[in-house]
């Protein structure tokens, strides 16, 4: 097996846990009426240090294995994972993409554009948009305080599991890859 499909299939594997623990949290939250939204991690660390090929294709897939659990349109997660993965590509050649710190930060900014962009979708579609947008906010700042929170153990795990998969990412990614 080739070392971009070990790299692709490790970190697929974690984003998958990922979902599936997000998925239980947001049944143990449904009483509150809050919703977790982690579309910040499923992008930021292969979207910093991958390729841009392989986080291309790791961001379409996380999206349409999103997309297949929520009851949207198909293709409405994968487009944006993959937008905000190509838009992430033309400026992470400016950051230190090796810092945790900097990729928690990174998974709030990609999760607060998500947001912005999912809820502007969803507040029309809602027939009290007051009481809708309180939700949303609500909905926003839980996401971003879990994200914040679970982020260094989430990259700690994705390297992890490259490196046990034997497909730990270059340090030097080229400009235009």
């Amino acid at each position: 097996m080739s070392p971009a499909l070990r790299q692709i299939l490790a970190v697929l594997a974690c984003t998958f846990g990922l979902i599936c623990l997000t998925g239980q949290l947001n049944h143990a939250l449904a009483p509150f009426g809050l919703t977790l939204e982690v579309a910040g991690l499923l992008c930021a660390f292969a979207g910093l240090r991958l390729e841009f090929s392989r986080a291309f294709t790791v961001a379409l897939l996380t999206g349409f294995l999103v997309d297949a659990g929520t009851p949207v349109g198909f293709g409405r997660h994968a487009f944006l994972f993959g937008l905000m993965v190509c838009l992430l590509s033309r400026v992470r050649f400016r950051l230190p993409r090796e810092e945790t710190l900097v990729g928690v930060v990174t998974a709030l900014f990609i999760n607060l554009a998500c947001f912005v962009v999912t809820g502007f979708v969803a507040l029309g579609s809602l027939p009290d948009t007051t009481s809708g947008a309180l939700r949303l906010l609500a909905d926003l700042l839980v996401s971003q305080l879990f994200i914040a929170l679970i982020g260094p153990w989430f990259f700690a795990l994705q390297l992890r599991a490259l490196a046990f998969a034997g497909a730990s990412p270059a340090t030097a990614i080229r400009r235009y890859a």
